[in-house]
């Protein structure tokens, strides 16, 4: 699918050219994606120096790397524009990870945050956010 038609018209069609398989490795990607966090956590946690930091950091890096071999897959597939929009669900996969993981405390202004960038993205790829 070219890019050019997922900018094309208005009503609503800028989400539906998005062919929903690539919607979905978007978003599994992102997923992935903020696990990166986590392994740089891990990593600080294992002090200054050991295997276990440098194997934190090789996993970091390893996942960093696939996610920008996806994301240029991605973009094939649909335009910048859309698929940056949708990036900030990384920041809200991070803050499950900092509650599951790591036990941290998810503040109310976490969670409204959260919300802002939720609407942030439903506006964005809505037909308001076209106009």
């Amino acid at each position: 699918m070219s890019s050019d038609r997922a900018l094309s018209g208005r009503g609503g069609r800028f989400i539906r050219e998005v062919e929903p398989v690539w919607f979905l490795i978007l978003h599994i990607s992102l997923f992935v994606y903020s696990l990166s966090g986590v392994c740089a956590k891990m990593a600080g946690r294992a002090g200054n120096t050991g295997t276990q930091r440098i194997l934190w950091f090789g996993l970091e890096l390893l996942i960093i790397g696939a996610y920008a071999i996806v994301w240029q897959q991605i973009l094939k597939h649909m335009t910048l524009t859309f698929a940056s929009v949708n990036m900030p669900v990384a920041v809200i996969y991070r803050l499950l990870w900092s509650r599951l993981i790591f036990h941290e405390t998810v503040t109310p202004k976490m969670l409204i945050g959260s919300i802002i960038i939720l609407i942030g993205i439903t506006i964005g790829v809505s037909d308001n956010g076209k106009n």
